[in-house]
């Protein structure tokens, strides 16, 4: 036994590196380094990694047991805390560190089957962090008011918090865990170009904020006819009130939505139904409560260090946010990958939204949001990438971008492989439309198609006309709409309307389509509400009113059964509105726009008024005959092909040559897997 600095060092041969005998060494020379090797490292024994692990928690097969991995390069020392030893440091929990100096691990044996045991790291006896593969985390602060709904236990039986232990953050393992048993097996996802999708934030959705009461309110969605959900990010964010962008742990899903049983519950029940699920993830930044930004943080500068192995000290681009990742570092990649593969299999998500996708890059471009939209083939490679990841894990899942970028570099996205799908915002053309507006050809949604003026060549942009993150239509329809005469669009009723009508040349246009959470109820409480009433900007990710007692409105009720009706529609004859729309159509500058779709197994026209005065227009339709309207199921006898139409203000008419109506399509063959009426 060695002794330096008053610090014994055993030396056994299982705790030498592999390739040294420098104690069998008697050379001077080669004491000398040893000593200095254990002035670096305290009592850290130098060992390999154990075969198989990986960085974060292994259970071995023993149950009884766990190998943890800290990836730390640079630091000297780390000690484990936990349950399992009073939360006392001690040499005996000192972690190894591999040759390398990149890892510290250790094995920690003689625990209880089924139990939960909390632990923290204990880094160059300063920094108290939570493994940054988490799947539970304990939060002294937050957890506290998880279970805030009255007469309902959001989160039964939630370990208590070491108080008085430690503080900030602590992981939770649990050796020989209950596995959940998945009952939907064989599950087909719906094609990209025909998703019908229902973006949500559980927080604002549902009182009591969790999974159980989503899980009970499928029946609602399902009837609507959505065939997928995007949820707004759900792993471990700073806080409980958030929409899920500042998040600190990517592998435990966050409490305040329920358990982990309770989120695999809710995804097997929507596989059941034939409902994909879409996660929101959040890679461009992290917030400064993760541990991969604690552990190397510059205090001086507020922001993450220069030798961080994940993230840049500041963003390389506009528009950033917390700790910025920087895609180029390997130990960046790395825990990338080990993230979507773990959601992916864990989880069985159906794939994932990327949040500001357009950040991912480390091209310099400062403040020129110009400059940093443009073409750049190191974001597109890094996306690709991404890409790989998700599709080499479980083909055909989705890839969702928040890109908002160069079409170039869109379109590169949707040609890969089976195809991205950029997200597509139509909010302020559409909203146009609705307000009843008509001024310097704002109101024109020629993009809605994805053929119009550009180069792409496939239907995969993401069509939104209303999302999280901007202003709900219908409160600017009721505060900023246009009045002729009698004619008044700030009128609840004919606003909600107009919402009919935009929903008509939204939906049955090709392509992958989104709707937010309760626009189908006409919802016009403003983004940027404030707990009491007033309107800031400050309050953009605060808590909205839940008004389920909307559907109780017969106007309200009018809007859902009609957007449900087209998505039924769309569904139902999936391969005809997969169509591209024929030429001739006008949905740019002039008020009374008309698009066709010609399919042999089905032709539509829609042709809808979205001017405050009548408008008239003539129709060149497919065929003369009996055409039917879908949605009031009225018939019209065209002798000519060429016919002059006049509509109200508002009016809109989806016209089919088969007598199809929403009160009948359920009757109607050609029935989806995806709809099937739910039995409760």
């Amino acid at each position: 036994m060695l002794t330096f600095k008053g610090v014994k060092f055993t030396h056994p041969q299982n705790r030498l590196p592999n390739n040294t005998n420098t104690l069998r060494m008697k050379k001077p020379f080669h004491i000398l380094l040893l000593l200095l090797f254990i002035n670096c490292f305290a009592n850290a024994a130098v060992l390999p990694l154990p075969a198989g692990v990986k960085d974060g928690i292994n259970y071995n097969s023993d149950n009884t047991s766990v190998t943890l991995v800290l990836h730390a390069p640079g630091k000297t020392k780390v000690v484990l805390i936990g349950d399992f030893n009073g939360w006392t440091q001690s040499t005996s929990y000192e972690m190894n560190i591999t040759p390398d100096g990149q890892k510290f691990w250790l094995t920690v044996s003689g625990l209880t089957p089924g139990t939960e045991y909390a632990f923290q790291y204990v880094v160059d006896n300063s920094i108290k962090i939570a493994d940054p593969y988490s799947e539970k985390i304990l939060d002294q602060n937050n957890d506290p008011s998880i279970n805030d709904v009255s007469g309902f236990t959001v989160y039964p039986n939630l370990k208590a918090y070491p108080t008085g232990k430690t503080t900030g953050y602590v992981s939770v393992i649990q050796t020989a865990k209950p596995a959940y048993t998945w009952t939907t097996k064989n599950y087909s996802r719906p094609a990209q170009n025909k998703l019908l999708v229902y973006e949500l934030l559980v927080r604002d959705f549902v009182g009591t904020h969790c999974w159980k009461t989503l899980k009970d309110t499928l029946n609602y969605l399902q009837n609507l006819g959505i065939n997928a959900i995007e949820l707004m990010p759900f792993n471990e964010f700073d806080g409980n009130n958030s929409w899920g962008y500042n998040p600190n742990f990517y592998n435990a899903p966050d409490k305040y939505y329920g358990t982990d049983g309770d989120l695999k519950a809710f995804i097997d029940e929507c596989h059941k139904r034939g409902i994909a699920v879409i996660q929101d993830i959040v890679f461009n930044h992290a917030w400064g409560s993760s541990p991969l930004a604690t552990l190397y943080w510059d205090a001086a500068n507020n922001r993450p260090a220069a030798n961080s192995p994940w993230f840049n000290t500041v963003a390389p681009h506009p528009y950033g946010f917390g700790c910025d990742f920087n895609f180029s570092k390997t130990a960046s990649r790395y825990y990338f990958q080990r993230i979507l593969e773990y959601w992916l299999g864990e989880y069985q998500i159906d794939g994932f939204r990327f949040d500001l996708s357009k950040g991912f890059t480390n091209k310099n471009t400062g403040s020129d949001v110009a400059a940093w939209g443009a073409y750049d083939a190191e974001r597109v490679a890094n996306i690709k990438w991404l890409a790989d990841i998700v599709w080499n894990k479980t083909p055909n899942s989705y890839v969702i971008l928040e890109h908002l970028g160069d079409w170039g570099e869109e379109n590169e996205f949707m040609n890969y492989k089976q195809g991205m799908m950029p997200w597509h915002r139509l909010d302020v053309p559409f909203n146009e439309c609705t307000m009843g507006y008509s001024d310097n050809c704002k109101q024109d949604i020629s993009q809605v198609y994805y053929k119009h003026n550009n180069n792409f060549s496939r239907p995969l942009r993401m069509g939104n006309i209303e999302s999280h993150d901007e202003e709900r239509l219908m409160y600017k329809n009721l505060t900023y709409g246009n009045v002729s005469g009698s004619y008044n669009v700030k009128t609840l009723a004919t606003a909600l309307n107009r919402m009919q009508a935009a929903s008509a040349f939204d939906l049955l246009v090709t392509g992958p389509k989104m709707i937010w959470q309760f626009y189908e109820l006409g919802y016009d409480f403003s983004i940027n509400r404030c707990a009491n009433g007033t309107i800031s900007t400050n309050c953009r990710t605060d808590k909205k009113p839940i008004r389920w007692d909307y559907l109780q409105n017969a106007d309200r009720k009018k809007l859902y059964d009609a957007v449900a009706a087209l998505m039924k529609l769309k569904s139902r004859y999936s391969d005809v509105f997969a169509t591209d729309i024929a030429s001739g159509y006008d949905l740019g500058c002039n008020t009374f726009k008309f698009f066709q779709i010609n399919n042999s197994s089905l032709n539509a026209t829609v042709i809808g008024n979205f001017d405050v005065i009548s408008k008239t227009k003539t129709i060149n339709f497919q065929h003369t005959g009996t055409w039917t309207n879908y949605i009031t199921g009225t018939a019209y006898n065209y002798t000519a092909t060429s016919q002059s139409i006049t509509l109200q203000p508002g009016e809109f008419r989806v016209l089919l040559d088969k007598n199809i109506t929403a009160a009948n399509i359920d009757a109607t063959k050609n029935f989806s897997v995806y709809f099937k009426k739910p039995t409760a």
